[in-house]
């Protein structure tokens, strides 16, 4: 009975520990959206909720500076995501089939380490090397400094694809003919593109949402939704502040949701794929399918 006890008083303060926790972090978040539906007054800071209203969101997507900022934001992420996903599943690739010892694992410690390292410290080096090499800044200078991290992201996603396939599978597309190329067409790539996608709406959702690398590589003419923020909040948290906040939350779980539905999506008709291929490789012909000689 006392070891009941026990435990049951050790579930409950887990739960309550996990309960604060959770509070603590999503507290600031729930108070932004409730204060973008505040009826303020807009451009004076304001510490209490005044009333309801919803007109704080048309108005701050009439905001031409706004929608300005939100295309650049857009086609930034959407570069890095491609750019990200074609680097970054070419390393995950090599990663999750090296051979040797020291080149593979060299290669491992630049991927995890582009992802420790301070974006403060990659912001600034970025802008000193731009400088010393007469690179204006503008878009795609941006687009390669949010690059670095997202490329290694889009790296492990793909490595552990790559590290959880099947090998038989390819196995037996050799066996049937297929060269190198069209085992990898066919056979390994059709299986890591859920890691791919996941990968590409990953970096493009940190590409969307840096702030510290834009700080240094925006310009009056190029700047991003973050960075248009953070200068704005300066000035005071304004209702018409919380409301794009809000706006940039709900892109982001839209755009984190679509990857979940996605990626199952992807699995499912992979995980088909894959099991049509062990069929074959087993000798065995499922019903109505034949095999040319």
């Amino acid at each position: 009975m006392r070891l009941i006890r026990r435990r049951s008083w050790v579930d409950g303060t887990l739960c309550l520990w996990t309960i604060a926790v959770f509070a603590f972090l999503f507290a600031p978040i729930v108070t932004a959206v409730l204060y973008s539906f505040n009826r303020g007054v807009l451009g004076k800071q304001t510490s209490s909720f005044t009333g309801f209203t919803t007109h704080w969101y048309p108005d701050a997507w009439a905001n031409g500076a706004l929608r300005h900022v939100a295309g650049v934001s857009l086609r930034v992420a959407l570069a890095t995501a491609v750019l990200s996903t074609a680097l970054g599943t070419i390393t995950g690739f090599a990663l999750g089939r090296r051979r040797g010892r020291f080149v593979p694992l060299a290669l491992e410690a630049l991927v995890y380490l582009l992802l420790i390292v301070p974006e403060i410290v990659l912001g600034i080096s970025l802008l000193l090397f731009y400088s010393k090499a007469g690179i204006g800044l503008g878009l795609w200078p941006l687009v390669a400094g949010h690059s670095p991290f997202t490329v290694a992201v889009v790296a492990i996603i793909v490595r552990s694809r790559v590290v959880a396939l099947d090998r038989a599978t390819e196995d037996a597309a050799a066996d049937l003919g297929a060269g190198p190329w069209r085992t990898f067409w066919d056979v390994t790539f059709p299986q890591l593109r859920p890691a791919m996608l996941a990968g590409a709406i990953l970096a493009f959702t940190f590409s969307f949402d840096d702030l510290v690398i834009s700080l240094f590589l925006t310009t009056p003419t190029v700047s991003t939704v973050p960075v248009y923020l953070f200068g704005t909040v300066r000035l005071g948290a304004r209702p018409d502040v919380y409301a794009i906040a809000a706006m940039m939350l709900a892109f982001t779980l839209v755009m984190l949701a679509a990857s979940g539905l996605l990626y199952r999506w992807q699995a499912r008709r992979s995980g088909a794929a894959t099991q049509l291929t062990n069929v074959l490789a087993s000798g065995n012909t499922a019903p109505g399918i034949t095999t040319m000689g």
